[in-house]
């Protein structure tokens, strides 16, 4: 799938960006003004991805509702799951 023309990442870019931020926290070395830099990269990835799949779950409500609603939504509970 193409990028959009806009400056804003895909949510692979964005899932991306948050494992690095993720991986460099948790190696524990870095001084404090880049660990607040590698948390506010990852919290800003973090929102995009928020909103991207937010914007997915929404278009899919409506392909479902135009498909005449022969699909059943379920919410997930994706904190219970081992990932």
């Amino acid at each position: 799938m193409a990028k959009k023309k806009t400056d804003e990442p895909t949510f692979e870019e964005a899932l991306q960006t948050l494992g690095q931020a993720v991986d460099r926290l948790e190696e524990g070395n870095l001084p404090l003004s880049d660990a607040l830099l590698a948390f506010e990269d990852g919290l800003k990835s973090s929102n995009v991805c928020r909103s991207l799949l937010e914007n997915a779950r929404q278009r899919v409500e409506v392909l479902v509702e135009k498909s005449g609603g022969h699909f059943e939504l379920e919410e997930m509970d994706i904190e219970d799951e081992d990932v």
